[in-house]
């Protein structure tokens, strides 16, 4: 395959104009203009910038917590709170994380997911259709990062791979996507597995994304905060659920949803003292 095939996957598969595709709202005529402007590769490339930008303003708005210790009758591990030599070495692997692993990860699934059948033409999905792709995405991934997590805490792949992972037993915010890179790869499928079952519209597919980070970061945040959105999720463990993985290590795998490990007997809770 030469350079010009390759080239050709990468391309916008129609030519966008805001004149032409008749937008019937603002988000379809901002997205038509888009597509327009930068064609569907640029898209991507900012959706990837907006993702990452998204997740580390998330991160930091926790380190502001940690730092100048707020809410401290939220943080669910009271005592531990991340020293600037945990901060350094978080980001040093998010760094390579986000450059070497996720970026590349994204940019070959590009030309997949349109070979797939993705669309980005109009119309948008209706308000009640993107709810249900998405909602569809949450339990989907979160069956497939139970199972997946699940396996990499038998006892080659946790000590080999998966403890990375686990090196802060009081997760905070930027540690999210702090693991190994093979993790980071085998968890990512987990990921972009739902989508490639449902074939959602690219806009569902990007917004996806965008949601499934900033709930990593807020259930790695290491605060039980009642606003989140996500708490009203029937099933949803939250911060608490996945805090708790943190610090036993054996239990809680599911990514978000308590459903699985209670099922299958995994499922724990921090006791409370009376």
């Amino acid at each position: 395959m030469d350079v010009k095939t390759i080239l050709s996957f990468f391309k916008s598969t129609q030519t966008y104009n805001v004149e032409i595709d008749n937008p019937t709202n603002i988000v379809e005529y901002a997205w038509i203009w888009v597509l327009q402007t930068c064609g569907e590769f640029g898209l991507f490339l900012g959706f990837y910038l907006a993702m990452a930008a998204l997740y580390a303003v998330g991160g930091f708005i926790f380190h502001l917590f940690d730092k100048y210790k707020l809410f401290p009758k939220r943080k669910l591990q009271a005592t531990k709170y991340p020293s600037q030599a945990d901060m350094t070495r978080c980001l040093n692997n998010l760094i390579v994380n986000y450059i070497v692993i996720i970026l590349p990860l994204g940019i070959v699934s590009f030309p997949f997911s349109k070979m797939l059948g993705l669309t980005y033409s109009l119309p948008l999905p209706s308000v009640w259709r993107f709810l249900l792709d998405i909602f569809l995405c949450l339990v989907g991934e979160d069956f497939f990062h139970y199972w997946m997590h699940r396996f990499f805490h038998t006892p080659w792949f946790y000590k080999n791979i998966h403890k990375e992972h686990h090196y802060y037993s009081a997760p905070f915010g930027f540690t999210a996507s702090y693991a190994h890179p093979i993790e980071v790869i085998f968890l990512g499928f987990a990921t972009f597995a739902p989508v490639f079952i449902i074939r959602p519209h690219f806009f569902t597919f990007y917004s996806w994304f965008i949601i499934r980070q900033l709930d990593a970061v807020l259930t790695h945040s290491g605060y039980d905060i009642d606003i989140f959105p996500f708490n009203f999720m029937p099933f949803y463990g939250g911060t608490s659920f996945h805090d708790y993985h943190h610090k036993e290590f054996t239990c809680n795998y599911g990514s978000r949803f308590t459903f699985l490990d209670k099922v299958l007997g995994t499922y724990k809770e921090k006791k409370v003292k009376n």
